[in-house]
């Protein structure tokens, strides 16, 4: 395949199909391109996200992650976003599409301010330490939403 390289490949996915490379919140950019393409995948009749597809995302996005800092140069480049959308998968695990905005929103407010313990999970190196921090994000957003749904 002329042109073909693992890193130019490695960016492509890891920088959310180049998302990433936005000049102004690339984390914020890459969510919203999540976001549209879980739209997507609701209106195609694709139905809520399983346990299965953020395994698979959780695994490759470590795997692309780890291969992109070293690309990059970076401890957790600004560039790489797919634990963005590995966090956004989990802010919607088991949600309807109703629940689109509040997941986006709620994810990128605990992926931006990132509290404790979320904050901690970043210590860890490489591709580990990018997505696991998000993965909380999104599982306490996940959390919250499923709280509100219950008293509202």
């Amino acid at each position: 395949m002329r042109g073909w390289n693992r890193d130019k490949v490695i960016k492509f996915l890891a920088t959310g199909f180049y998302s990433g490379l936005s000049p102004y919140a690339p984390g914020t950019v890459g969510t919203f391109l999540g976001m549209i393409l879980l739209w997507i995948s609701f209106k195609l009749g694709m139905g809520r996200v399983y346990f299965p597809l953020i395994f698979i995302v959780t695994l490759a996005g470590t795997y692309l992650s780890h291969h992109a800092e070293n690309i990059y140069d970076e401890k957790d480049a600004p560039q790489i976003v797919v634990d963005e959308f590995a966090g956004l998968l989990v802010a919607m695990y088991g949600l309807s599409a109703g629940m689109l905005i509040p997941a986006f929103v709620l994810f990128r407010v605990f992926d931006i301010l990132k509290p404790p313990p979320i904050r901690n999970l970043q210590e860890f190196h490489g591709g580990v330490g990018i997505m696991l921090d998000d993965i909380l994000a999104g599982l306490i957003a996940n959390i919250l939403i499923r709280i509100v749904l219950v008293f509202a």
